[in-house]
């Protein structure tokens, strides 16, 4: 029996989750509800946004420290037709915080910082950094779910972009 490969994500659309992310948690609330399966997390925008150009794969602007999703800068990127390709975020479930950078078209989850292990053995650390990794994992593919049922709607212009434009042109 052979493995199916996953259906790459459009490039277009990671950015727009990127940005999805950074209006809904900004703007409407950072408690998303994930269903009965996950419960509710809580998502903000950590110490990281990268921008580049439409059809270019480079950064080309990088904003870093406290709160850069509160910056004009950060806005007028956006604003200005480049589109994110890096955000980093922190995300809490229940009693455990994680923080971690989405990256490119593929929703790369990359340096992440898990919740404090306290196991016994390495062994026992590993697994439990594993599992840590694959509770992240499935956290953001319910939220790219969440996304991707909103872009789909014939509402999403009127309940989600027509906002989200105004968020970002009136800075909040």
């Amino acid at each position: 029996m052979s493995e199916i490969e996953p259906t790459p994500v459009p490039a277009h659309l990671a950015s727009e989750f990127y940005a999805w992310l950074w209006w809904r948690s900004d703007e409407v609330s950072d408690v998303f509800d994930l269903g009965s399966d996950l419960g509710s997390v809580t998502l903000w925008v950590d110490s990281r946004l990268a921008f580049r150009l439409p059809g270019d794969n480079k950064a080309t602007a990088v904003m870093t420290g406290e709160n850069p999703n509160a910056s004009l800068e950060s806005r007028a990127a956006l604003a200005g037709g480049k589109v994110l390709q890096e955000l980093r975020v922190g995300i809490r479930r229940d009693d455990r915080e994680f923080t971690a950078t989405l990256r490119g078209p593929e929703l790369h989850i990359t340096g992440l910082k898990v919740p404090q292990v306290l196991s016994e053995s390495e062994q026992e650390a590993v697994m439990d950094r594993m599992f840590a990794y694959d509770e992240l994992a499935l956290v953001v593919g319910a939220l790219f779910s969440s996304f991707a049922d909103a872009r789909v709607r014939p509402t999403y212009d009127s309940e989600v972009l027509g906002p989200m434009n105004a968020w970002l042109l009136g800075g909040g």
